[in-house]
């Protein structure tokens, strides 16, 4: 089994979520599709390994935010893993934000506020832009697009692949697992964790970093699931950056 970080994500003020390719027993997954303005980047990484849109066999959304899932309509011929109960609260929210009729969609911004615990007006204003901008998509979710499949639970894609739980971001965040994979640096094969969002960049992964949590609709669950991965995992990829070492004295550097 072999993982590339395609596009590496990154933080304020321009969010980009990082698009990860595992390729495993003759299946191509994707976890996250990343903004939508860096399609053009993500088509040349995937052509650099000799792909095209159309051999993606699995899009896992860690979850449903703008800048994790804005190409996934690229891939035509791709499943659509995600969180069961993202995927209701999504439709609900869409079905919502069709219904309201106020001046700049002030009680879809309201209706942001009320469903997360902790979430910074640039989140709110963000998330509202970008739906528009992204409405084809998530048009799809409201409709319940065949290729969606709601995950609840553990979840394996491939005999190396695993789905997992990690709710606190959202109720139904999730993250893969790559079991034995390879990168492009040297070494042993690595269980690596994508996080997604369960773990925002390197800064996450350090003491207190819960103070950087701009957005999370349950707090509690997402402190805890920050300590449950981190005292289980130690190779990480974060949902806004590349590959982690977090083994004692380990700089939390990215790796190639």
């Amino acid at each position: 089994m072999f993982l590339n970080v395609l596009l590496q994500g990154s933080g304020f003020p321009r969010l980009r979520a990082t698009v990860t390719l595992v390729q495993s027993q003759k299946r191509n997954i994707l976890v996250d599709s990343g903004l939508c303005d860096d399609a053009d980047r993500l088509v040349r990484a995937l052509a650099e390994r000799g792909l095209t849109p159309d051999d993606v066999d699995v899009v896992v959304a860690t979850h449903l935010h703008y800048d994790h899932c804005g190409n996934h309509l690229l891939f035509r011929n791709a499943k659509y893993v995600v969180g069961a109960k993202d995927y209701v609260e999504n439709a609900h929210f869409i079905r919502a934000y069709h219904q309201d009729s106020t001046p700049g969609k002030a009680a879809t911004s309201e209706l942001l506020r009320e469903n997360y615990q902790t979430v910074k007006e640039f989140y709110v204003r963000s998330i509202v832009r970008e739906v528009t901008r992204n409405i084809d998509f998530y048009n799809r979710v409201l409709e319940q697009d065949a290729r969606f499949v709601p995950v609840e639970g553990s979840h394996w894609l491939t005999e190396e692949v695993e789905v997992l739980p990690t709710p606190g971001h959202t109720h139904g965040h999730i993250s893969v697992v790559a079991h034995r994979a390879r990168t492009e640096s040297e070494g042993p094969p690595k269980k690596i964790l994508v996080a997604g969002d369960a773990l925002f960049t390197r800064k996450s992964l350090v003491e207190n970093a819960e103070r950087e949590l701009q957005l999370a609709q349950d707090v509690e669950r997402y402190s805890d699931t920050r300590q449950k991965l981190l005292s289980t995992y130690r190779h990480i990829i974060p949902g806004h950056d590349g590959l982690v070492d977090t083994a004692p004295g380990h700089p939390l550097e990215v790796l190639p």
